[in-house]
């Protein structure tokens, strides 16, 4: 029987520490991580995740969105969890212990229902507040879209050299999509979209 943690955060420039170092004090014997959005349960770590748990397993997260911003997929995943016999612990969710298995599981329902729809009401509310804040910024002429990773003004200094090395290639005419994903450390899908836009942008 193993304690798992998953862990999660929304981008790859958000910080995984509070919820390592939790971890790390519940001594979890297996720690699986992703960064990435919780709107999407097909992640790949936390895919792997669910294939390792075994009966009589448990699974443990920081907190209950931690799974999921989805009301319906996080239902699902502590049915699917509970099938396989897998416990759950969430540290934001109260310990409710009755005594009585059938009380305890119909509190535990409850509760997750109720957090569950909180969480995926606070997202709608995020997204309506970004699409309220675009409306505005494009009132005012303040908005410029979402900032390309690739660019002459990314603002990451490493990704803004690779792109111009690829102009410089793509200027050149001499030039092979492996070869530069290889020099470049990147995919070659990512080569052929920022050559794409560079033929475009002339």
């Amino acid at each position: 029987m193993s304690l798992v943690f998953y862990a999660r955060v929304s981008s790859t420039d958000q910080n995984l520490a509070r919820q390592l170092a939790r971890a790390k004090k519940v001594q979890a014997d297996k720690i699986f991580a992703d960064k990435l959005s919780g709107k999407d349960i097909q992640r790949p770590e936390f895919i792997k995740c669910l294939a390792y748990l075994r009966e009589g397993d448990t699974l443990e997260v920081l907190s209950l969105d931690r799974l999921s911003r989805n009301y319906q997929d996080i239902k699902n995943i502590v049915s699917e969890l509970r099938h396989k016999h897998v416990a759950f612990i969430a540290d934001d969710l109260p310990n409710l212990a009755t005594g009585n298995p059938l009380i305890d599981q119909f509190m535990l329902d409850m509760i997750i229902g109720l957090m569950s729809f909180v969480a995926q009401n606070e997202r709608e509310k995020i997204k309506e507040r970004q699409r309220q804040g675009i409306i505005e910024a494009k009132k005012r002429g303040a908005y410029i879209g979402k900032q390309l990773e690739y660019a002459p003004n990314s603002v990451n200094p490493g990704k803004r050299a690779i792109y111009f090395g690829l102009q410089a290639a793509y200027q050149s005419q001499a030039y092979s999509i492996t070869q530069l994903a290889k020099q470049y450390g990147i995919a070659r899908s990512t080569v052929y979209r920022v050559m794409k836009r560079i033929k475009e942008e002339k």
